[in-house]
């Protein structure tokens, strides 16, 4: 007898069958930004948008943009460690 599949595995196959996981993968970097770099810096940013691997990013004020553009390989290296490589190669700070 066949073990039965976790949620999350369906979830995660529905997904591919559909052509959402690309989709899916790039909503979990907007919603999951305050994880991935931490209370202080999630405090003074929003992650707005994902497109074609530019993850555009609101800022607080300029010292903080500054600050971030020093950390920009750090926060990449980040995100591929958790998603994969190539999904953000970039990241465009507003304010």
């Amino acid at each position: 007898m066949n073990q039965p599949l976790s949620l999350q595995k369906v979830i995660s196959e529905v997904l591919k069958e559909f052509g959402l996981d690309k989709k899916a993968r790039d909503y979990s970097v907007l919603t999951d930004w305050a994880r991935i770099v931490g209370e202080k810096i999630a405090s003074a940013t929003v992650a707005e948008k994902l497109d074609k691997g530019i993850l555009t990013v609101r800022v607080k004020n300029a010292v903080w943009r500054y600050e971030l553009t020093m950390q920009k390989t750090s926060i990449i290296e980040k995100i591929a460690a958790e998603y994969g490589p190539g999904l953000v190669r970039d990241i465009q700070w507003k304010t």
